[in-house]
């Protein structure tokens, strides 16, 4: 039996970028999972020294290479870290990482050290040939290739889906509540650019919108669709797909029940009048796997596109009375601000309580809730509520108390060379990005024999390290700066003498001391103090 140790990671990528976007196929087979699985057991039953280590593949299935936030490229820098990778394949260059900078780091610093053995079949690299020397130059300049590459390539991809958007494919991820990637005309081929209607889902929205205009709020309805045992969103898209179309593990989604605003959210999706709605969110930069919500101004919308589910009218109605209920919260949450929006939390189940206003007898109450106390969140939980003014007045009396032994000690305010620190950081901001097209210009040097192998390689090496140098550096004056800006709002005498002297809380105060505030039951809190640090650093500067 093999060792779990001195593994030999078979690492396999594919990703969006590999497709072509209007055929709906791989622009090259040999970039497929199985032709990358092929090559790569092809190449290691022709090494006998490979045959004798412990072979695990490794899969990234829809993840781009400008960046290395890959689940499967984690769990293996993990057992890198464990002492356990004794070797790494891959196809080419490209499959490991597109991002020059990072993947040559790897390569020619990080694996050395560590005595990993990498190998990239396509480039022919193998980094035992390399024990003691620089990898060849020709590997360091796919490495740059990869990199423009990927950037063009991804601002072509977008570019692409803005006409299908604009046309009415549906290019989102998954498909709204309601309906399903098509199949096609034969029933077997999809069409993941066009939707048709899911039947079981399709009869739960038409209840929605019926219950909505007979007068039911959605956590009414929420509460119905729980009761019924009917499967939320997530558990449907789990049931057609598998798990990684919901995102869900299976006990998040054994545990899933349905909440008011999966509710008001197909309320609101003119996808259910027969429209295609694109644009929704926007990835934040290349390669990254965060994504901004657009504003509904920004949404791409085409009309009968698809079956609709729900007439245009039925749909309005329901808007309407949607809007007038935002309308009255609106008016009501304007005089009873949530001051501790996202900071929030329940003791007993972990969720962030959510802030509520309601109108009783002409007096308008606020409070914080659990919603997994609620029917509509399952009734899984045992702290109900505390009133908005109960919690200000908890938090308002240490926190005074707080600020007044600060008061005490009479601590001088502290002077701070902010100004120049600030000059040296957009300094090295413009020293930093100078630095990204001297690589690229060494290497136009190197290939027109302006300069040596041996120059181009020390001059490289030098930059990264000056790089490394200035990232240290600015990372140090960021730090201070913040130190320096958080110590002049939190203990100006003036600012300090108005926390003292509060009826009730302010938004101003939550936001200068406030990080966190559980609740265990209304009689019993615990506040987390952004300012722990400050007070700490006081009292042992005046002790």
């Amino acid at each position: 039996m093999k060792s779990n140790d001195n593994i030999l990671a078979c690492y396999l990528r594919v990703s969006d970028e590999d497709f072509d976007l209007k055929q709906n196929v791989l622009k090259d087979e040999s970039t497929s999972i199985s032709a990358q699985r092929r090559l790569i057991h092809s190449y290691i039953e022709s090494k006998p020294e490979l045959r004798q280590m412990n072979i695990r593949e490794f899969l990234d299935d829809g993840y781009s290479g400008t960046n290395f936030e890959r689940p499967a490229i984690q769990e293996i820098f993990q057992l890198v870290s464990e002492g356990r990778i004794g070797g790494i394949i891959v196809k080419d260059m490209s499959r490991f990482g597109r991002n020059y900078i990072e993947t040559g780091c790897y390569i020619e610093q990080v694996f050395p050290l560590i005595g990993i053995r990498f190998i990239a079949i396509n480039d022919s690299f193998d980094s035992s040939e390399y024990i003691g020397n620089t990898p060849g130059l020709e590997m360091a300049f796919k490495n740059v290739i990869y990199d423009y590459y990927s950037k063009d390539l991804s601002s072509k991809v977008k570019s692409i889906k803005k006409i299908q958007q604009k046309r009415g494919d549906f290019v989102a991820a998954k498909p709204p509540y309601g309906y399903i990637i098509s199949r096609g005309g034969d029933g077997r081929h999809c069409d993941r650019h066009k939707l048709e209607v899911d039947p079981e889902s399709a009869e739960v929205v038409k209840d929605i919108f019926r219950l909505t205009l007979s007068g039911w709020k959605p956590v009414k309805i929420a509460q119905w669709l729980n009761e019924l045992l009917i499967p939320t969103p997530a558990q449907r898209l789990h049931k057609l797909y598998g798990f990684q179309c919901g995102g869900f593990t299976e006990y998040q989604l054994r545990s899933q029940f349905w909440k008011p605003g999966q509710v008001t959210k197909i309320l609101q999706d003119e996808t259910m009048t027969g429209a295609t709605v694109n644009n929704r969110v926007q990835v934040k930069g290349v390669g990254s796997r965060k994504f901004k919500r657009q504003k509904t101004e920004y949404h791409v919308i085409v009309r009968d596109t698809h079956e609709a589910i729900i007439d245009r009218d039925t749909f309005l109605q329901a808007a309407d009375i949607i809007r007038n209920r935002k309308t009255v919260r609106t008016d009501n949450r304007q005089k009873n601000e949530n001051l501790f929006y996202q900071k929030i939390y329940c003791g007993h189940c972990g969720c962030r309580l959510k802030h509520e206003v309601h109108t009783r007898h002409s007096r308008i109450d606020a409070i914080y809730y659990c919603p997994h106390a609620r029917p509509s969140g399952g009734g899984t939980c045992s702290l109900h509520s505390i009133k908005d003014e109960l919690l200000k007045e908890q938090v308002l009396r240490p926190l005074q108390v707080q600020v007044q032994l600060i008061l005490d000690k009479q601590m001088p305010l502290p002077k701070s060379d902010k100004e120049k620190l600030q000059s040296r950081l957009r300094a090295i901001s413009r020293l930093l990005e100078q630095n990204k097209g001297k690589v690229p210009r060494l290497y136009e040097e190197f290939r027109t024999g302006n300069i040596s192998r041996e120059q181009f390689v020390k001059q490289k090496d030098a930059i990264s390290s000056a790089n490394n140098e200035l990232d240290s550096e600015r990372g140090e004056i960021e730090e201070k700066l913040y130190t320096i800006e958080s110590a002049q709002k939190k203990t100006e005498s003036e600012s300090l003498l108005e926390i003292t002297r509060l009826k009730t809380l302010t938004q101003n105060a939550v936001d200068l001391f406030v990080s966190k505030v559980v609740v265990n039951s209304p009689d019993s809190i615990e506040i987390t103090w952004k300012s722990k640090d400050l007070f700490d650093e006081i009292y042992n500067r005046n002790a």
